[in-house]
């Protein structure tokens, strides 16, 4: 029987991913953050995922004009959560190795062994050259930095002290403890569409985000068993929920109605001044005008029953491992999803030979007190 699990994209950054005027208005505090969490754990998500931002994409929305650091955020929920797993952002240019592998084991140690942490090589660079932080050439060998870093990370945490001459770190019998709860070392999460940010994947994560792009499922996989390791593919899905599928497709539209084009324009701007040769292709996904937001993850629309069908369809036709989930109110829909969606989605996975990771859990706890 295969396992689904379900996470939420945290909005930590200024109105969460939705770039659009008659979206909801709010600002990231630890408020909002913690009452997402109990909500989620409640419900029965698997993790809750944090992005990490520098800077935001104006407009008239504000788009991210406020972020919250991730990893700091996630060590306070693990404070006010007991089961769900929490998932970081961290850039290996802004941390050593050695503070970020000790930081990583004392935020495991506070959560009672439920971190995790994404690695990402750049998303747009302008966040990191504002900090004049970017080496000269860094977009030729972003993937080489990214590999020799955790792999120094991963070092730390399992060897008693490490000499390492590498080049770009150099480190001396060098002591890190303690070591993190989890053996041999916490989930490492992905997310880089590219065939080297696959392959960077396959040789180091356990999880690989790949959108709502089916296609990669199966090369994401290929490239891990090459590595001889499994690998958990994860998509990103947009829940726009309503009473009826006409209700819902109604308040898709009124969030078309105010679609901030000027942030659109800016993060567009951001991506292409990169002059990556990925660039179009990470654009031009930006440029539909039925685009609503960055982040947000392929639209299900629909009734309770609607959205519970499509995201079982979802999880079936590809194959994926775990589905990331945002929302356009994530208080009152993620309340809707925990009492509406949620035993549907449940029904109707079973009926595919397929448990909600949560349930994989509970079953586990119960077996280990038995």
């Amino acid at each position: 029987m295969r396992t689904l699990e379900l996470g939420v994209f945290m909005p930590v950054g200024t109105n969460g991913f939705l770039m659009s005027t008659t979206a909801p208005r709010y600002q990231p505090t630890f408020a909002l953050e913690r009452t997402i969490a109990a909500l989620a754990e409640e419900a029965g998500f698997d993790f809750l995922f944090s992005m990490g931002k520098w800077m935001g994409f104006g407009g008239r929305s504000g788009f991210w004009e406020q972020t919250i650091e991730p990893v700091v955020m996630s060590a306070a929920l693990a404070s006010v959560t007991s089961r769900i797993k929490l998932f970081a952002t961290i850039n290996p240019l802004l941390f050593h190795p050695v503070v970020a592998a000790k930081m990583i084991a004392t935020i495991d140690e506070i959560s009672g062994g439920r971190f995790g942490v994404n690695i990402v090589t750049g998303n747009t660079l302008e966040e990191l050259e504002q900090m004049g932080v970017v080496p000269e050439g860094y977009e030729t060998f972003r993937y080489e930095y990214a590999n020799e870093w955790l792999t120094v990370v991963k070092q730390l945490w399992t060897q008693q002290r490490l000499t390492h001459d590498g080049r770009f770190f150099q480190l001396t019998n060098c002591v890190c403890d303690p070591k993190p709860i989890q053996k041999p070392y916490p989930p490492i999460i992905s997310a880089g569409l590219s065939d080297e940010g696959l392959r960077f994947g396959a040789k180091h994560s356990d999880y690989q985000f790949v959108g709502a792009r089916p296609e990669k499922v199966e090369q994401a996989k290929a490239f891990a068993a090459e590595e001889g390791r499994n690998l958990k593919v994860s998509a990103n899905m947009l829940i726009v929920a309503g009473s009826s599928d006409q209700a819902a497709h109604e308040r898709f539209e009124r969030l078309l109605d105010g679609r901030d084009n000027e942030a659109f324009d800016n993060l567009i701007a951001s991506f292409e001044r990169d002059n990556r040769d990925s660039s179009e292709g990470r654009t031009s996904f930006l440029r539909n005008p039925r685009m609503i937001g960055f982040g947000t993850g392929a639209p299900i629309i629909g009734s309770y029953d609607t959205i519970a069908e499509q995201l079982t369809q979802v999880a079936t036709d590809a194959k994926f491992d775990a589905i990331q989930l945002t929302f356009i109110d994530f208080i009152e829909d993620l309340k809707d999803f925990g009492r509406q969606i949620y035993p549907g989605l449940k029904t109707r996975l079973a009926r595919h030979d397929i448990r909600l990771g949560q349930d994989v859990a509970a079953s586990a706890r119960a077996a280990e007190h038995a």
